[in-house]
């Protein structure tokens, strides 16, 4: 079966709308087949934003939502910090197009972009904010190869956010972070997930 990470997913569209209550903030999303969590938004994303809320000490920043499927991470992220610049990406097409449809949707007033890339290899842009929810189903090594391009996409002291079950590889991540960030520390373990702030100095 096809997973959602690919350009131009090969199953059949029916797009459909769910809604979202976060931090009494109502948001809806238009998803699809062929995207990640098409029927909810699911814990780790969640869990993620909520720790970025918590942990983040900067009033606006460059931010990058990295693998951002319908665009749920950073349109919450957007109504926190409406004088940040938000930037999505994604390798799918069928994602980056409702990430695209759920900005106007959610009345998003920030200035985004929205950029179609493998990975980082089309991302010019670097970034003082990376949230990442990576891909499981793509396999380490492309996960891997994802912290690396974060590190190599963030400005001086900015950071990466990573969510990942702990049954599917915190331990590896954390041994990867810290080979390539400056500083490394989980800051949330909830629901058998945790999450990494890594810092790049």
């Amino acid at each position: 079966m096809e997973h959602y990470f690919t350009e131009n997913p090969d199953v059949i569209s029916k797009k459909r709308e769910i809604s979202y209550n976060f931090n009494n903030i109502n948001f809806k999303f238009i998803t699809d087949n062929g995207v990640f969590s098409k029927a909810h938004v699911d814990t780790g994303t969640e869990i993620l934003i909520k720790s970025f809320l918590k942990y983040n000490d900067l009033d606006k920043f460059s931010f990058l939502d990295f693998g951002c499927a319908y665009g749920a991470v950073g349109i919450i992220v957007a109504k926190f910090y409406e004088n940040s610049k938000i930037t999505f990406l994604d390798i799918n097409n069928r994602a980056l197009d409702l990430a695209a449809e759920n900005i106007k949707l959610n009345k998003i007033k920030n200035k985004v972009n929205l950029v179609q890339s493998d990975i980082l290899s089309n991302a010019d842009d670097t970034f003082d904010v990376i949230l990442l929810n990576p891909p499981i189903r793509a396999g380490k090594e492309t996960i891997f190869e994802m912290y690396k391009k974060s590190y190599e996409h963030l400005n001086k002291n900015s950071y990466l956010y990573v969510v990942i079950m702990t049954k599917h590889g915190a331990k590896s991540t954390e041994k990867e972070l810290l080979n390539i960030f400056d500083e490394v520390v989980c800051i949330n373990k909830d629901k058998g997930y945790r999450v990494y702030k890594a810092k790049k100095l």
